[in-house]
């Protein structure tokens, strides 16, 4: 396989905000090994600072929607991430061919994982939680992918908006699994969702990808200060510019995150 010239290939389709045929559909099939060494490569081609990673397909039950069967994750770098502590933030879709969003809950590490780590050890290594919201993008017309293809080109991953850092509370587990949310679109409900959606909860996704990440020697362990988004609470919604989303997150008391989009 061409790791190379399929990383290139990708990494031009996303630069020139272009759509590309999926890779499955030209006949190539790519084993997990493969798919994220040409992630890999996307990844050096884009540049900047690796800042963390961020899940995809952790809401089970979206699989039958984009046919997938399992998670993935990918990185993300200082290109890639901002803060709008206020909760609120202006994104421009300029660079997005097709993008959708997502609502998320955010984690940032205080210390490096343990190998196999449990989901108590997990909880040892949160310093914050956040508010967040995901813009993924796809290369790939009308979101119609394989695993694989999702996986070469980044996981997705385009832009993360996090808003208002909290200290992770007692019970942080529960908390995040019984966390609800509301997503709007221009003060209208769009979608509800979980924190138990999230593949049993954003702790265990965070585990899942620490176990994950161990299969690829060529992959770097997560950190202290890695950013880690655990996966959509809702389906992904297709966005527009003039639009305003707005996420409502209760049990970890009054929070909100609001995005306005522009061209």
């Amino acid at each position: 396989m061409q790791i190379q010239n399929i990383a290139f290939e990708v990494f031009e389709a996303v630069r020139s905000v272009k759509q590309i045929e999926p890779f499955s559909k030209r006949g190539m099939q790519f084993s997990q090994t493969e798919a994220y060494a040409v992630a890999q490569k996307v990844a050096e081609l884009r540049g900047g600072q690796i800042l963390g990673r961020k899940i995809g397909f952790t809401n089970r039950s979206i699989w039958p929607i984009y046919n997938v069967h399992e998670p993935i994750w990918a990185t993300m770098t200082n290109k890639t991430i901002e803060y709008a502590a206020t909760g609120d933030a202006t994104l421009s879709l300029s660079n997005f061919c097709e993008p959708r969003i997502e609502p998320e809950i955010v984690i940032g590490l205080c210390k490096s994982p343990p190998r196999r780590p449990s989901v108590e050890d997990m909880v040892d290594c949160v310093g914050w939680i956040a508010p967040g919201f995901e813009i993924v993008d796809s290369i790939y017309p009308k979101w119609d992918f394989s695993l694989g293809d999702t996986i070469v080109a980044g996981g997705l991953h385009g832009r993360l908006v996090i808003g208002k850092k909290l200290p992770p509370p007692q019970n942080l587990i529960q908390r995040l699994n019984d966390l609800q949310v509301t997503l709007s679109l221009n003060g209208q409900v769009s979608d509800r969702g979980q924190g138990s959606d999230v593949l049993d909860g954003p702790i265990s996704a965070l585990q899942y990808l620490v176990h994950g990440i161990e299969k690829y020697q060529t992959q770097a362990d997560l950190k202290s200060g890695d950013v880690v988004s655990t996966g959509t609470l809702t389906d992904a919604k297709p966005i527009f510019s003039g639009q305003i989303w707005r996420a409502e997150f209760v049990g970890l008391g009054p929070l909100h995150l609001e995005v306005r989009l522009t061209k």
